[in-house]
């Protein structure tokens, strides 16, 4: 199933070029007492892509949204001690005082399962993980299997798979929050000494590229918090401190407590400034460089943003496909040949390359002795292509001899027009009273009657008297079903015959035994609906079966078709 809905979603992606996107950049703008600015109008910022100034469409200001909160507490890199319960006291403290009722939090250490990552509104789970927190930074002692068989070995050895499991879980944060919908997104990663992840050949592991990318995506501002009672001046790696810029996000030293309450501010009161771009869908980043007009005010914004990847536009297309609503399709009913009914269909050309279809019907014949009492009067036929178009519904009455179509009466024959290939059908056949008696579902194939020649479905219609003989050659005339004729009737036989170039082809038609044996020729007329039409009296013709065969050639190429019957006392 997934591997169908890839295909189809490939089917949809177009060459790689110059596509517009809508892009959303989030901004705080405070004026000179670090107070929030929140009368500003689209015409007050001006926004420049790749240097090139934007039109913004929209900026609008949010106040007090819903918050999602991750934060990532990482024990391998925060020594035991005076920081540890450092971390435990400010975070503690920030759950009890600064998270709103409704803010989600998700608390996350190194070795938690990234396939359980839950953001929920218990603060008080969260509040019991920020208890356990223990820094274990120069600590190497294994505390489960998973350390001693992936993070063992020399101390530098060790440093470089820590390493990798934060960046990696900082990277799956980050796509979380991203599925938390409208919400305002904040990652906290508490750390002192984290360096970039190295390089693994052979292995395709988040990045500090990675982790920025998935965080602009998901529209994450990541906040550096170092617990340490005496932070330096600066970092030895500056990874985390890139992270935090170009996220919108800060570092948070010394005064944490202050920090904490600036990110929330910040939080609490932003812009979401939205404008059109137009980029080759190529995954590359695109700087963008956001200023005020207004004098005074100052603002924090992200430096820019990813262009989706050929990758992302397939994902996009695919998750669109899977998480379509499910379109309610009724279950076709079972395929099933009614016995109560005798249908007939008959193929004649049509306008645009397709085939005219004629259904007629009649009554079964009854075998003697039979005690079934259904006689079918009514019925009532659709006729739908494959993808559930009908072609024709309405009631069709049975046919017989001398059936003639006339207006304001049921007809006697359904004719509609489809493009060669497969019908369905579906019959609801009643008695007198309008009770059903059976439901006839099948399936036909639609012949193609194009070529140098083709003929298509000869009809037969029958007269049993003087009268039906004389409407026998009216266009209202209707075909029988029946091949079994008494002798005392008459034929009269119509065959559409085409041929490809303007001319008439050369026709023939041969009365001839079951053997095989021509006992006469027959002779075709044209009629004023473009058949070949010719007439076959039965009074002189033995009871048994016969044959009448049509035989039509354009040049080289030749049709033809059989048509039999069988002649009753």
């Amino acid at each position: 199933m997934i591997a169908l809905v890839v295909a189809l979603a490939l089917a949809d992606l177009q060459p790689a070029a110059r596509q517009t996107q809508s892009v959303v950049i989030d901004a705080t703008v405070s004026d000179a007492r670090g107070r929030a600015v929140e009368t500003l109008k689209p015409q007050d910022f001006e926004i420049r892509e790749n240097g090139a100034l934007v039109t913004l469409d929209e900026a609008r200001f949010v106040r007090n949204s819903p918050r999602a909160i991750a934060l990532y507490l990482d024990e391998y890199h925060v020594p035991a001690g005076a920081d540890t319960d450092r971390v435990r006291e400010l975070l503690t403290d920030f759950i009890d005082h600064d998270l709103a009722p409704t803010d989600r939090v998700v608390v996350m250490k190194p070795l938690d399962s990234l396939l359980k990552i839950d953001i929920t509104t218990d603060h008080a789970a969260a509040r019991a993980i920020v208890a356990s927190f223990q820094g274990r930074e120069g600590d190497y002692e294994p505390r489960n299997d998973y350390e001693r068989e992936f993070i063992a070995g020399a101390p530098p050895r060790v440093e470089a798979a820590r390493a990798q499991v934060v960046w990696s879980a900082l990277n799956a944060l980050a796509v979380h929050l991203g599925s938390a919908g409208a919400e305002r997104k904040l990652m906290f990663v508490v750390t002192e000494s984290l360096v970039r992840p190295g390089r693994h050949r052979g292995l395709i592991l988040p990045s500090v590229d990675a982790v920025i990318r998935t965080a602009d995506r998901a529209n994450v501002s990541v906040y550096y918090v170092d617990p340490s009672v005496d932070p330096p001046t600066t970092d030895a790696d500056d990874s985390l401190q890139r992270v935090a810029s170009e996220t919108n996000g800060r570092a948070i030293r010394g005064d944490i407590a202050t920090g904490l309450r600036r990110a929330f501010a910040d939080a609490n009161g932003y812009y979401l400034l939205t404008y059109r771009a137009s980029n080759p869908p190529d995954g590359k980043f695109h700087p963008v460089q956001v200023t005020v007009k207004r004098s005074g005010s100052q603002v924090r914004a992200r430096t820019g943003y990813f262009a989706p990847s050929p990758d992302d536009a397939l994902r996009a297309a695919v998750l669109e496909k899977l998480n379509a609503p499910k379109v309610d399709v009724p279950p076709e009913p079972p395929p099933h040949a009614s016995t109560l009914i005798q249908p007939w269909f008959g193929w004649s050309r049509a306008a645009d390359g397709k085939t005219r279809v004629t259904f007629v019907w009649e009554p079964a014949t009854r075998v003697p002795g039979d005690r079934n009492k259904k006689i079918p009067t009514k019925l009532t036929f659709t006729a739908l292509t494959l993808d559930g178009t009908v072609l024709f519904e309405g009631a069709v009455a049975p046919t017989g001899a001398g059936a003639i179509d006339e207006p304001g009466v049921v007809p006697s024959r359904a004719v509609f027009d489809a493009t060669p290939g497969r019908v369905k059908l579906r019959m609801t056949i009643q008695d007198a009273a309008a009770q059903v008696l059976d439901r006839d579902v099948r399936e036909i194939v639609v012949r193609d009657l194009k070529g140098d020649v083709a003929i298509g479905t000869a009809q037969i219609m029958r007269a049993r008297t003087a009268r039906e003989l004389r409407t026998l050659d009216e266009e209202a005339a209707v075909p029988v079903v029946s091949r079994d004729f008494s002798r005392t009737e008459q034929l009269l036989v119509r065959i559409p015959i085409y041929a490809a170039s303007a001319g008439a082809p050369m026709m023939s038609a041969r009365l001839k035994s079951r053997m095989g044996q021509t006992m006469r020729d027959l002779r075709l007329a044209p009629t004023n609906d473009g058949f070949e039409a010719c007439a076959v009296p039965l009074a002189g013709l033995a009871i048994g079966e016969y044959v009448i065969e049509v035989t039509a050639s354009n040049g080289p190429t030749e049709a033809r078709d059989r048509i039999n019957f069988r002649v009753t006392p």
